[in-house]
């Protein structure tokens, strides 16, 4: 049985996978207007999770998410 239909497969679903993710770390928030807004919270993230004096670990970290729109 040939294997060249698998490894393509394999390949397709790499690249499904690595790609988007490879556009997102380009732009962590892609759906953002370029602003004040969007340049602060970027930054805001990578000093609380970059060794640093506004360093916050990872156990000491919360999210809260409002899908409401506002």
């Amino acid at each position: 049985m040939p294997r060249r239909p698998l490894r393509s497969g394999l390949a397709a679903l790499v690249a499904a996978v690595l790609l988007p993710a490879l556009a997102w770390a380009q732009d962590a928030l892609p759906s953002w207007n370029d602003g004040p807004a969007k340049q602060a919270i970027v930054a805001y993230v990578a000093e609380a999770t970059t060794p640093g004096p506004a360093f916050v670990p990872a156990a000491e970290r919360i999210a809260v998410f409002d899908n409401d729109g506002t």
